[in-house]
């Protein structure tokens, strides 16, 4: 086993009320105990311990930053230590066998790294080793039941296993309610209600069965009759083929498709909020196209009559910046060196007319010759959609429209033709779509109204949507099922976990509860009830609690002893079990800091306290002392430790300095 680390010294320097350095030595006397009056600067010991030691790099009541009522980091330094060039910093040496090692932290800017020296000794922490009055109560009186378990398991090292319990427990708690989350079973039973016209509100294979018997199946068929909510009872297969023998029969497939066919040609629908009017359909879409290309065509040809002089484009370019206005004209032409007064121009100004004019007509050709290339564009992309919707009417029409067949097939011959040929007109075929879709849909409209609600297809629709519902539900059922048996796998699991982790924390715990009440009994005496340190019922099923608890009388067993002690008694609970906590599981760095611990105490406690640390460290002032603040270090076996008083002779703010005894 490793030595275990002890303080060699502690250093403070513009440090809290330390201006000065100041080095107190540990290696000869391993305890130091500071008596002076309130505001001497007493706490800025302890306050220099836990600055080493703190991970933030700060103090747990100044916080990361000045808010609220803390104060921040600023005031770790001492107010006047910039203008004393002192750089606030805390130094500590440590020794392990005959190995020693020293760091130091400063207590300024942003970062104020922790030196490896003190993260060692916070490896061998398992328990806060700085004990402070105001806050020794909190365990005691204000931590729930789960907050004592979770910082008595880390006090063992057991950290992991309460993470354990917690993940298995949250797990459970969830699956839980998940098997017990109705939420799809009554989203079924709302659509049931609703499908069924509220004559089933509820789940019943009965009623629903009943239902689809007398309500859907008897008015076409009393006979047909469903013995089982199945796709394989045999009613409902003889659905299925009276359903698909009704489609047939009525043709309303066929014509759905007929007039669908058509309508890619042709169609002509009014808008629902403007009421215009629109046609649409690979014909008209053809013609519109035509017709723009017709246009552009007409267009390109006039623009290019204008602009018939494109060839001196580039010559017109050239000359432009030369009889620019406001530019000196050149008094001789630049290609022929005619004079410009000689020219047929006759002038600079007449020659910039002449460039600004055909450049502005070639600029209109080509604008024109943009719209030509996407009027090609689009009449192309409309005769490839038309030659493609064409076969598809063709194909579909029967000897009962014969001529319009024929007509299709010839206006589709014509088409094929182009570009290389003329267009055939399209009024004549326009006009016998129209007529032909006039008459399909009046054609649905008689047979949909001929149908009413009774039809075999509406029939195995509403049976089918029965059915989906049905598989729905027993969807439900069979995750809920599985839900409930996974939590109560979980529950088991949950339990033997527990119970080995409640073995391990019982005997650690039995090894705690006997050092801290007899801390306790030497604080209130011989007749003090112990203490309890006692985890719930094995078959509870919340084990991550930890009561603490005291026979108060014989009428008032297993209570709280913040309902029953004294101030000074709840003190001293907390106290003992600190003490005993650091002492036995804090064995890699035995070092513990006391901080104001007698505030509640009368002055008879007050000698006793004085004396129970006196019991762990020799050579402790007269136990008349108070001892306000003090720095042990403890030993295993007998105490070896001395003591170093601090006399109020000089206090830190003032250079306070030691006198050793």
């Amino acid at each position: 086993m490793a030595d275990p680390y002890f303080l060699q010294s502690l250093g403070l320097s513009g440090f809290r009320a330390y201006l000065q350095p100041k080095t107190f030595d540990f290696s000869k006397k391993r305890c130091l105990a500071i008596f002076a009056p309130n505001g001497s600067g007493k706490s800025s010991v302890i306050d220099a311990l836990e600055f080493m030691f703190s991970k933030d790099g700060t103090l747990e009541r100044l916080g990361q930053r000045t808010i609220n009522n803390q104060a921040g980091p600023v005031a770790m330094a001492h107010n006047l230590s910039e203008e004393a060039k002192i750089a606030p910093a805390v130094t500590i040496g440590v020794v392990s066998g005959k190995d020693a090692t020293n760091g130091s932290r400063p207590a300024t800017g942003t970062k104020r790294p922790i030196p490896a020296v003190a993260t060692t000794l916070n490896a061998c922490f398992a328990v806060p080793p700085i004990i402070r009055g105001h806050a020794l109560r909190t365990f005691v009186e204000i931590h729930t039941p789960e907050q004592r378990y979770t910082d008595v398991a880390n006090w063992l090292q057991l950290g992991p296993l309460v993470e354990v319990q917690k993940n298995i427990r949250a797990l459970r708690t969830q699956v839980k309610a998940a098997s017990e989350d109705g939420t799809a079973l009554q989203r079924a039973d709302t659509q049931l209600a609703r499908k069924t016209a509220q004559v089933v509100k509820a789940w019943d294979s009965v009623a629903i069965l009943a239902y689809a018997n007398t309500s859907v199946l008897a008015p076409l068929d009393a006979v047909l009759v469903l013995m089982a909510l199945t796709a394989g009872d045999p009613a409902y297969i003889e659905l299925e083929v009276r359903a698909k023998a009704e489609e047939n029969k009525i043709g309303l497939a066929g014509l759905r498709q007929i007039s669908n066919a058509a309508a890619a040609l042709w169609s002509e629908v009014t808008d629902a909020e403007s009421g215009k009017t629109v046609v649409g359909g690979a014909i008209p879409t053809f013609d519109a196209a035509l017709g723009a290309l017709s246009a552009a065509v007409a267009e390109e040809a006039e623009e290019r009559g204008k602009a018939a002089s494109t060839m001196f484009q580039a010559l017109w370019k050239a000359a432009e910046p030369l009889f620019a206005e406001g530019v000196p004209a050149p008094a001789v032409c630049p290609v022929c060196e005619t004079p410009v007064t000689d020219s047929a121009a006759g002038s600079a100004g007449a020659i910039r007319e002449h460039i600004a004019k055909h450049l502005e007509e070639l600029a209109d050709y080509a604008a024109a010759k943009k719209v030509l290339d996407a009027a090609k564009t689009a009449a192309t992309k409309a005769h490839t959609q038309l030659v493609a919707a064409l076969p598809g009417l063709i194909g579909l029409l029967g000897d009962d429209e014969a001529k319009l067949k024929a007509d299709l097939i010839a206006y589709q011959t014509g088409i094929a033709g182009w570009p290389q040929a003329a267009v055939p007109a399209s009024a004549d075929i326009v006009a016998s779509i129209a007529k032909l879709l006039a008459m399909l849909d009046q054609a649905i409209v008689d047979i949909e109204s001929k149908q009413g609600d009774h039809t075999y297809i509406k029939a195995k629709t509403k049976i089918d949507r029965l059915l989906e519902l049905q598989s729905e539900r027993d969807l439900a059922l069979r995750t809920r099922t599985q839900l409930g048996k996974l939590s109560d796998a979980l529950t088991a699991q949950a339990t033997i976990i527990s119970a080995e982790i409640r073995k391990k924390v019982q005997t650690l715990l039995d090894k705690l509860q006997t050092p801290m009440n007899d801390i306790y009994k030497r604080i209130q005496g011989a007749g003090a009830a112990p203490i309890r340190l006692e985890l719930p019922a094995e078959d509870d099923t919340n084990q991550q609690r930890l009561n603490l608890l005291i026979d108060f009388a014989k009428n008032r067993t297993g209570v709280q002893p913040g309902g029953y002690l004294s101030d000074s008694q709840i003190h001293s609970v907390a106290l003992a079990l600190r003490m005993a906590a650091i002492k036995q599981f804090n064995a890699g760095a035995p070092i513990i800091a006391l901080d104001d611990i007698v505030t509640s105490y009368d002055a008879d406690h007050r000698r006793t306290i004085a004396g129970l640390i006196a019991h762990h460290v020799r050579r402790l002032p007269d136990p008349d002392h108070h001892a306000r603040r003090a720095v042990l270090q403890l030993f295993e076996g007998s105490a070896r430790g001395e003591s170093v008083a601090l006399h109020p002779d000089h206090w830190p703010r003032s250079g306070l300095r030691a006198a050793f005894r």
